[in-house]
């Protein structure tokens, strides 16, 4: 800003036009009553609405189109309590819910961006870092996650069957994708080298 060559002088400001019609009210906030939402609507909202009992126009439209949505996927009122916090996409949370997770484990830390530290797993799916499909196999691979037994079958739902009784069974799997991954509870040890002896 230039420096005023007389601080003492009036500054006169452009005056507002005196059309009143120039002027902008700010739009009216509509309210809807929550009994109005569906049931799947109202489970989507948080449990805590202050006390009251209308929501903004806007956040019944978009609870709404997220209901149908979280319907889409076959979630019902009462199953998707379970997974509304997760901040998983509908899909991702189907995809899950139908192999018997639970939406706490999405909580553990992920390493997915290079170079930066571990995010909730969550937050990798979310991102699309992390396919949810990846995520199921690293759930099921590092132990935190055990696959529903298939009917009738004797194997996990998602898993080629038993490897024959005579092969060693297979050593479980630690990729560095949780901070409290498994650890192998026998140790190999490594064979010391045999000297030549003259």
């Amino acid at each position: 800003m230039p420096a005023q060559l007389n601080p003492d002088a009036r500054r006169d400001l452009p005056s507002a036009p005196a059309d009143s019609d120039t002027r902008r009210a700010a739009p009216r906030t509509r309210w809807v009553p929550v009994e109005q939402l569906s049931a799947m609507a109202r489970a989507l909202l948080s449990d805590d609405l202050g006390g009251r009992d209308v929501v903004p126009q806007h956040v019944a439209d978009r609870v709404s189109a997220q209901a149908a949505e979280w319907i889409d996927e076959g979630f019902t009122e009462d199953t998707v309590r379970l997974w509304k916090d997760a901040d998983v996409p509908p899909a991702a949370a189907a995809y899950l819910a139908r192999r018997g997770v639970d939406p706490r484990v999405l909580d553990l830390p992920a390493g997915v961006f290079p170079g930066a530290a571990p995010v909730a797993l969550r937050l990798a799916i979310a991102s699309g870092r992390l396919p949810v499909e990846r995520a199921y196999e690293l759930l099921v691979i590092t132990g935190e996650h055990t696959p529903p037994r298939q009917p009738g079958g004797t194997g996990p739902a998602d898993e080629p069957s038993a490897p024959p009784t005579g092969a060693p069974p297979p050593r479980p799997v630690a990729p560095v994708i949780f901070s409290h991954a498994p650890i192998d509870p026998a140790p190999r040890r490594r064979a010391a080298p045999e000297q030549d002896q003259h």
